[in-house]
């Protein structure tokens, strides 16, 4: 990946006294060929005296002081292995800091381990008591710090070497890392005003180590289609109970036709079976509608429960999987019924799109072009110089020797939508723009009785948008013929022969988005500058779904 994309480059090990950090973070440096930093060992060698003689002489506030110091200056080195002294993450500020600098594990022991591997006597937090309920007590102190880490990885049980082998494994699957920050009101059950988007390979297999730990109750609930199951759900709940988390699986028939209440009820109906408790967590695991149903489940189950999303389809991880809208259709409209559920994790692992067929791939690229002109700048130009297809052998151009600028395209997509939720949380101004083609594309959808599928649709919606901003002279001329060629480039349709153009304005009405009576139109100046429009008529909006059967 470009320079840009790159993680910051730094290993952060944390947690307990005694948990193996030092002898760890160097066998992991030099396995990766960074730095080493022992963060206790720097501070007593800037000080020219021991952690407890800071301590005797000048007293616990003074070395938390020195410690947040050297804190401000580790975040900014790069291609370093850092072990952080026992209680350094215990400081909201430094935690924070860390926790946005580079990847965090947090190494665990049981406390007879811990009081094997300390000298006590140069331990000033171990001092007052027994060494064993002093132990048990401090690590009760900072459960809820260590439960905010990106990994946890128990070393009570393995040698040096084969606990950084596990954090290597963990640092090597991770690319990149976003934080998306909520609103207080809509964190809901989370820790935090925050969740991370971790983007990578072999992301799956880490779960284990991103989710235990976190004081969540068991059974945790995993939600998957019957296609997605036999690929994923199952290895996610194998990893689960090898890092001692219980799951059982639900699964839901495939397709937007049953994205309905049904489906939720028979889901909390396996939650209630399976004991799901208010401490527990769900995790969908699958597409949009997979995303949208169990979100919607999580969010009402029990008043509300922890969720997480793992999408799995290529438009999930652009779009849906982000940003905390969940919801059902009904009869009478598409996602009219509907929450906001942030979710405590979005894992993403490009490995699950090298078994999606090409038209899945083309489906979900139709967000990432909804994002670029959006955005317009580099990420537009991207989009426009590369096309999306299958390979010469027909294997995807996601899986091994697949082109990066689809991976830039992606994350491009996810920058967007992480920025603009951040600023408009509960979609009441500028997150509108995200609904470029979807107002068009959603009547579509229902038209079709959705052997559209979404992408597809949203496809057609865009060239509406850009027809009728072109009719009503808002943009260049050639906008729309940019954006035909850009979509049918891609595998996408720029054509719906049998369109009943009266028909899908009637199914339009029901749009969720409508506003004093109006239906709400995102259309476009160019690339980049997109607006959220009212005024569009009847006729006007009715003439543009004819020229989708033109040729």
């Amino acid at each position: 990946m470009s320079e840009r994309r790159l993680k910051r480059e730094l290993l952060i090990l944390a947690g307990f006294m005694g948990t193996g950090k030092s002898t760890v973070g160097q066998l992991c440096a030099k396995s990766l060929g960074y730095d080493f930093i022992d963060a206790d060992a720097e501070i007593e060698r800037r000080a020219d005296m021991s952690i407890a003689q800071i301590f005797e002489q000048q007293g616990e506030v003074a070395f938390r002081r020195i410690e947040a110091d050297l804190v401000r200056e580790l975040v900014m080195r790069r291609r370093t292995v850092i072990a952080t002294g026992g209680g350094m993450m215990v400081e909201p500020t430094n935690r924070h800091a860390l926790l946005q600098a580079g990847t965090c594990v947090c190494l665990t022991a049981s406390p007879e381990v811990i009081v094997q591997r300390v000298d006590a006597d140069t331990r000033p937090m171990l001092r007052g008591g027994a060494v064993r309920e002093r132990v048990a007590k401090l690590l009760k102190e900072r459960e809820s710090t260590y439960q905010e880490l990106h990994y946890q990885v128990d070393t009570s049980n393995c040698t040096p070497e084969e606990t950084a082998a596990q954090v290597l494994t963990l640092y090597g699957a991770e690319w990149t890392r976003f934080r998306v920050n909520t609103p207080p009101v809509l964190a809901g059950l989370s820790r935090s005003n925050y969740y991370d988007i971790v983007f990578g390979c072999d992301i799956l297999d880490q779960l284990g180590s991103a989710l235990s730990g976190r004081g969540w109750s068991v059974p945790f609930a995993i939600i998957s289609d019957e296609i997605v199951s036999p690929l994923y759900a199952q290895r996610i709940r194998a990893n689960l109970e090898h890092a001692g988390i219980s799951a059982f699986i639900h699964t839901i028939p495939p397709g937007e036709a049953n994205k309905t209440l049904v489906t939720v009820e028979d889901i909390y109906r396996d939650f209630s079976e399976h004991g799901l408790e208010r401490g527990g967590v769900v995790l969908a695991v699958g597409g949009g509608i997979v995303g949208d149903v169990a979100g919607f489940a999580a969010a009402t189950y029990l008043r509300g429960v922890s969720f997480i999303q793992v999408p799995t389809t290529l438009l999930a991880m652009a779009d849906s999987s982000i940003g905390g809208k969940v919801g059902v259709d009904t009869a009478f409209g598409k996602n009219l019924v509907g929450a906001f559920k942030q979710p405590e994790l979005v894992a993403i692992d490009t490995d699950c799109l090298s078994t999606l067929p090409f038209e899945e791939l083309s489906n979900g690229y139709a967000e990432i072009i909804k994002a670029a002109l959006i955005s317009g700048g580099d990420s537009y130009a991207r989009v426009c110089a590369h096309k999306l297809g299958p390979k010469s052998d027909n294997s995807t151009p996601f899986g091994p020797g697949g082109e990066e600028w689809i991976i830039e395209a992606l994350l491009d997509a996810i920058e967007l939508k992480r920025r603009v939720v951040e600023e408009d949380p509960f979609e009441k101004g500028r997150r509108a723009i995200l609904n470029l083609g979807h107002t068009f594309g959603h009547g579509i959808e229902a038209w079709s009785h959705f052997s559209i599928k979404h992408g597809q649709a949203v496809a057609l919606g865009m060239l509406c948008a850009a027809r009728l901003s072109s009719a009503l002279g808002l943009c260049d001329k050639a906008l729309p013929a940019q954006v035909k060629q850009l979509l049918d480039g891609s595998g996408l349709p720029v054509r719906l022969p049998a369109a009943d153009a009266e028909a899908i304005w009637a199914l339009m009405q029901s749009d969720k988005k409508r506003r004093d009576n109006h239906l709400r139109f995102v259309l476009m100046h160019g690339p980049g500058d997109v607006i959220v429009y009212d005024g569009v008529s009847a006729v006007d909006a009715k003439r543009v779904l004819m020229t989708l059967g033109e040729e």
